[in-house]
């Protein structure tokens, strides 16, 4: 059976534009136009940033330990990040760095070029360790993670992405069945397949339900990276309602449960709502922010005389910086 693309976002697109009114549109331009602005000016910033990082420094230049963090997680971004790349296959990375900084929690322009140099030597090293010949890098999240006496202690984490796909929000088809997920995937198992026994070290449930969800059906047209990124993890305990869970939980541990095509579409359909609906609304999505990436890793939760498998969903939002927009 052919597959069909499902039509989650394009359905409230098509009733929107039959319904919303004059001053709606002009909303919406007005937004596109100070995202245009806003993007100027903060690709500005970067620039600038850029050319610090490849000058020689004034001895002694001083900058605030949070903007250095900024800069260097939006420089990053800037220099390699594909954010619109449509995958098939997505894992996060981290590493992990240090700084001196001083008691008004301010750090060395100097210091700060060295430790941008270790993320970007890093940024490439975790790249080249994908064998696959099209890869590329989503979003580098870097965040401060405590400061201790006179030294700050910095994580970053990359999303990289291979197997480029059309950027297409792909459904299931009728014999879509895939076994919930692989324990141990992330230290090399091979994804358990579907239901029947086929198409083992291939893909399994969570799986076909991540690289779905890295591919909305429209993508913006201008170029854009993402800054100000922001990870939230989450599992279908926070989605629960009257027992029944909309993120997958399994419900007869030690078994491998079989998710059909409509169990899958159900966790897709619930999946997307919670990670696009704003968090004043109902969902996770932080105000001002937009999706960027999720992974999803399969867990087992250990109870005093039972388990149960679940889907550990890890998602990182942004806020959209269009690069390619004219000085």
């Amino acid at each position: 059976m052919k597959k069909y693309i499902l039509s989650i976002i394009v359905i409230a697109i098509m009733t929107a534009i039959y319904s919303c009114k004059k001053e709606n549109t002009d909303q919406a331009v007005k937004q596109q136009d100070e995202m245009m602005v806003r993007s100027k000016k903060v690709v500005s910033l970067i620039k600038q940033f850029d050319e610090k990082m490849n000058s020689n420094l004034k001895t002694g230049e001083l900058i605030d330990l949070d903007s250095a963090v900024w800069n260097m997680e939006a420089l990053q971004n800037y220099d390699y990040a594909y954010p619109d790349s449509s995958t098939k296959d997505f894992v996060l990375m981290k590493s992990h760095y240090s700084i001196a900084v001083d008691a008004n929690n301010k750090v060395l322009m100097s210091d700060v070029q060295v430790v941008n140099g270790l993320m970007e030597d890093t940024l490439i090293y975790q790249l080249s360790q994908f064998p696959e010949e099209v890869k590329c890098m989503k979003f580098w999240d870097v965040a401060l993670d405590s400061v201790v006496s006179t030294t700050a202690y910095l994580s970053a984490t990359g999303g990289f992405g291979f197997n480029l796909l059309i950027g297409t929000y792909w459904g299931f088809d009728e014999d879509d069945d895939w076994l919930w997920g692989t324990l141990g995937q992330e230290y090399g198992d091979p994804p358990v397949g579907k239901c029947d026994g086929t198409q083992v070290g291939v893909s399994d449930g969570s799986d076909e339900l991540q690289w779905r969800l890295n591919n909305p059906a429209l993508q913006l047209a201008e170029p854009y990276i993402f800054t100000d990124l922001e990870t939230h993890e989450t599992t279908g305990f926070e989605w629960e309602t009257g027992g029944v869970y909309q993120l997958y939980v399994g419900w007869d541990y030690p078994e491998d449960n079989c998710l059909t095509n409509d169990t899958l579409t159900y966790y897709l359909l619930n999946s997307h709502d919670i990670i696009n609906t704003y968090d004043y609304e109902g969902g996770l999505r932080p105000p001002t922010k937009s999706f960027a990436n999720v992974e999803i890793k399969d867990e087992l939760l250990l109870l005093p005389y039972d388990g149960q498998h679940l889907h550990y969903y890890t998602i990182t939002y942004g806020t959209i910086t269009l690069v390619g927009l004219p000085d």
